[in-house]
């Protein structure tokens, strides 16, 4: 009976050792590891320069049987703050310098912080919004009927965003360490921006819209 059980328990510590030999417990000589991808730790920050175009739809100065109209070029820089792929921070400041009517030139500018509530149409277009509080001026070019504004409220507007980044990080879910990277325009490089904004919205203020765009990096 002893001879028996002492057969028994070494066939089970042969059949053990030879199963751990040929199993998953052992790397085949030879066969290469594979490395452990790494992972891109971006910032969710990313800042923007571009153009502006600005147009300012009121009247001279106290007569409001005298419309007036002029458009003015300038300049905008922003910044800002991603939470998720839904929703962001946003501030922005711009100014118009080049006036088109010599005559005129009703400069503007306006700086202010945004809720920026966005949109992954696909995995190169943002849609996104722009909804906040801004300040802002404008500055004649020398006709004394025409108003100066100085006035802050709130602030409108909707845009697109293009994403020049490489595709193969996209592909790779990995190479990115948090789920709303490697889409749209949200992942680390450079992108492209177009907006339309609504300066100043007020009843009592004339209409002051701007077409901005430009060139976009994300950290």
């Amino acid at each position: 009976m002893k001879k028996v059980f002492i057969i028994i328990v070494g066939s089970l510590i042969l059949a053990s050792i030879s199963l751990f030999a040929g199993g998953k417990g052992v790397m085949p000589a030879g066969e290469p590891i594979e490395p452990v991808p790494e992972l891109k730790n971006p910032i969710p920050v990313y800042i923007g320069l571009g153009l502006v175009w600005g147009k300012y739809d009121g009247t001279c100065g106290v007569r409001p049987d005298c419309p007036y109209e002029d458009v003015t070029y300038g300049a905008i820089l922003r910044a800002g703050y991603e939470w998720n792929q839904y929703i962001g921070l946003e501030a922005r400041a711009l100014s118009t310098f080049w006036k088109d009517d010599p005559l005129g030139g009703q400069k503007l500018q306006h700086y202010g912080l945004f809720v920026k509530p966005t949109y992954p149409v696909s995995e190169d277009f943002n849609m996104y919004g722009l909804l906040g509080y801004g300040v802002t001026k404008t500055k004649t070019g020398g006709n004394k009927n025409l108003l100066e504004l100085d006035d802050k409220g709130f602030s409108a507007g909707a845009g697109l965003e293009y994403d020049f980044s490489s595709k193969d990080d996209k592909d790779e879910d990995t190479r990115y360490d948090r789920e709303f990277d490697g889409q749209a325009d949200l992942e680390r490089g450079w992108g492209l921006f177009v907006d339309y904004q609504r300066l100043l919205i007020k009843s009592d203020v004339p209409d002051l819209d701007v077409v901005s765009g430009g060139i976009t990096y994300d950290f």
